[in-house]
């Protein structure tokens, strides 16, 4: 039986409903992420969420961060 959809809790317009994450790389590794990034015609953030989802599914959790710069 499937999930019924969640009504209420935090969306991406309520404050708060995001964390924060700092994250210190190397030169180097800065550099192959912004390339990355223009190649993809994407966002460092939308990097990092595809990143944080694809290590959640390889540990067997259900991938659930969001980007809250969309819509």
């Amino acid at each position: 039986m499937g999930r019924k959809p969640k009504t209420t809790g935090p969306t991406a317009r309520d404050p708060g409903a995001f964390k924060s994450v700092l994250v210190r790389v190397n030169i180097e590794g800065w550099r192959a992420l912004k390339v990355l990034a223009v190649e993809r015609e994407a966002t460092l953030n939308a990097l990092a969420v595809e990143a944080f989802n694809d290590l959640l599914k390889k540990h067997g959790k259900r991938q659930s961060v969001e980007n809250p710069l969309l819509d």
